[in-house]
């Protein structure tokens, strides 16, 4: 049954999210039976305009297989009309379809619609955003924003993520600024990236940088490689561990990151090689997962030192395990993932990479199932 086109109310915040939920339960129960675009269309994506406050049952607002181009041979799955120009182009794919290699289908109809400033690629549950913050009528190669129904499902939604769909929804909607708050948007995804990256392994450049801001100057390449890079890492670890404690949830389970608890074993040492694994999986993380809450988790991925053997976890020691490494000295390394996947050998770190995502993802998933206790969370039946 399709929800009801939208009553034209002032939409509060909290009513969008309760509605979000309550969509993305709904929206995940009911996908096996979208089997093709059409269903996905009809039954997901149509739906969720109407959240957004747009009457899909008007087609001068909300216009099916509206023409991109002069020809009339191309024609873009569904546009979102203000005075009979199309301001908003949705493409619509099969529930499940990889949309990355979809985006070229989405760039060209956003391309060809010059009053077009906001273009949507979904596939029912996954939400792609687009504008043309680098050149006009140009669409971006990556969104700006993405929402996974899925993932609202189980741990709802964030506020910034909120406040994002809130400004495109029918009564805020204004082209200008979604393209202003999207260019923000992108060079914050950007700079998380980019951070994430220096500090799980700084880069000589950025090393550099931070040495000025030390006043330490004059300092040859292969000095700043031995001595200082290590030392700069040792420090972001201490500062992140300060700035970002272990969350209240979780008390009686140590969330090292360098801890500096008096270490009682003295024959426990963290090796060069150990901490360059660690800072391998947090950098690699980073380009490997692709929802919003996925890279965020990755600033909570711990590790702990025992002897012959590092731990790295995410959140939780036991239940957030992601591998035991072990250290050869062959130059063949051990990584011990849970089952089904078990042990890796090998001598390439990158070899570990499917791995290292399904085991984190299904994590995150994991954990934020045990702590999800708001009723509004509950499955609609």
């Amino acid at each position: 049954m399709l929800l009801r086109a939208p009553m034209h109310t002032t939409l509060r915040i909290d009513d969008l999210r309760s509605r979000l939920i309550e969509f993305a339960h709904r929206s995940v129960n009911i996908m096996q039976a979208c089997i093709n675009e059409e269903s996905t269309k009809l039954f997901l994506v149509m739906p969720m305009l109407g959240i957004l406050g747009y009457d899909y049952t008007n087609p001068f607002e909300v216009h099916p297989e509206h023409e991109a181009d002069f020809s009339g041979c191309n024609k873009v799955d569904l546009a979102i009309l203000r005075d009979s120009s199309p301001i908003v182009a949705i493409e619509c794919k099969k529930v499940g379809t990889d949309l990355a290699e979809q985006r070229g289908q989405l760039r060209g109809y956003f391309n060809a619609l010059i009053t077009t400033k906001l273009g949507v690629l979904t596939d029912g549950l996954v939400y792609e955003f687009f504008v043309d913050s680098a050149d006009p009528n140009i669409m971006d190669d990556e969104p700006f924003l993405t929402l996974d129904l899925e993932t609202v499902s189980r741990v709802g939604i964030s506020d910034e993520m909120l406040d994002s769909l809130k400004c495109m929804t029918k009564e805020n909607y204004n082209p200008d600024q979604v393209a202003e708050a999207a260019y923000v948007r992108l060079v914050k995804k950007r700079l998380r990236t980019l951070l994430a990256r220096e500090f799980a392994d700084p880069s000589e450049d950025f090393c550099r940088f931070a040495l000025r801001g030390a006043d330490v100057k004059g300092v040859r390449r292969d000095v700043i490689e031995k001595h200082y890079a290590p030392m700069i890492r040792t420090a972001i670890h201490e500062v992140t561990r300060v700035t970002n404690p272990a969350p209240a949830a979780y008390p009686s389970e140590s969330l090292a990151l360098g801890n500096e608890k008096e270490i009682v074993d003295s024959r426990i040492v963290t090796t060069e090689r150990e901490l360059a694994v660690f800072s391998h999986v947090r950098r690699r993380l980073a380009y490997l997962v692709k929802d919003e809450i996925q890279f965020d988790a990755i600033e909570q991925v711990r590790y702990k030192d025992y002897i012959g053997k590092m731990r790295i976890f995410y959140l939780r020691e036991y239940k957030g395990r992601l591998f035991d490494y072990i250290e050869g000295s062959d130059g063949f390394d051990k990584y011990i993932f849970p089952e089904p996947v078990g042990a890796v050998v090998t001598n390439n770190i990158l070899d570990i990479d499917a791995a290292l995502r399904a085991v984190f993802i299904s994590r995150v998933k994991a954990l934020a199932d045990d702590a999800r206790q708001s009723p509004t969370m509950q499955l609609i039946a």
